[in-house]
């Protein structure tokens, strides 16, 4: 009976360890990278070419439900806010963090962005801008010739209303492009800098909701934009029709909220729900 007893203790001691194990097992952190990248499908059939897209942000938090362990939630806070670019061809800067192991089903990450208070400082502009441009619509009766006076002091004006943002202002997103048409060039700047943020729900390679992070290897994240979808509702008609500025003889058409808001409005609804985020692809 005695035997039997101490064979009972080994058998629970044995247990203890092994559970104690596994618990400090999940309690480890894995190094994990988070980079950026442009998803290359054509945009606008393949008339609008992205160079560029640039993210300001304040923080980025991480929700993560364990299958084993205790769920994950913290938070990584840039201050100040931080801008991180990305090309194409290049995926730029790469965020490191520290995440227990584990089994997650599921993992959020939601990017808070932060706006740049300097537009405020344009504001000014931009409404006298369009107060001239609304003023020109409704004037009618001028000759022809005022009337292509008058365009071109409303494209050099907004020219330099570009010129200025860029110099500036840091938005919350910033995306730089080139749009091709009848033989013709004219720079793309979409300006997003209203308070926002995208939560993006993490896939493992097959597209599983269910993501391994494991010690002893360098996990990654690839999150990814799509400015196909953005632009899949835009025209190259609507995009010739977009109203341009001037600056050292290039063209540009300024997508805001306050400039060309049509087009503006129709991307801006499109980017979170196509921004996708691929664990260890």
């Amino acid at each position: 009976m005695k035997r039997i007893d101490t064979s009972i203790a080994v058998l629970l001691i044995s247990i203890s360890v092994l559970l104690s194990g596994c618990k400090e097992d999940y309690t480890l952190h894995v190094d994990f990278r988070l980079g950026f990248s442009i998803d290359k499908k054509p945009v606008v059939n393949g008339s609008l070419t992205i160079e560029s897209i640039s993210l300001r942000l304040n923080s980025i938090n991480i929700q993560g439900y364990r299958e084993i362990g205790e769920d994950v939630f913290f938070k990584r806070t840039f201050n100040p806010p931080e801008v991180f670019a990305v090309s194409p061809n290049s995926s730029g800067e790469t965020i490191k963090f520290d995440i227990p192991q584990g089994v997650y089903n599921p993992i959020f990450f939601t990017l808070v962005f932060q706006p740049d208070a300097n537009e405020a400082q344009l504001l000014d502009d931009i409404e006298e801008w369009l107060e001239k441009l609304n003023d020109d619509d409704d004037d009618d009766d001028d000759d022809d010739d005022d009337d292509d006076d008058d365009l071109d002091e409303l494209q050099e004006d907004l020219g330099e209303i570009i010129d200025d943002y860029l110099d500036k202002v840091k938005p919350c997103i910033l995306v730089k492009g080139r749009f091709s048409s009848n033989m013709t060039v004219k720079h793309v700047i979409l300006a997003i800098n209203d308070p926002l943020s995208f939560q993006i729900l993490s896939l493992d390679r097959n597209n599983d909701r269910e993501v391994i992070l494991e010690k002893g290897i360098v996990n990654t994240g690839n999150l990814k934009f799509d400015p196909s979808y953005w632009f899949s509702v835009i025209t190259p008609e609507m995009l010739n029709n977009a109203f341009i500025g001037l600056s050292d003889n290039k063209q540009y058409i300024f997508l805001s909220k306050y400039i060309n808001s049509n087009i503006y409005n129709a991307v801006f609804n499109r980017i979170e729900e196509s921004t996708s985020l691929t664990i260890n692809e």
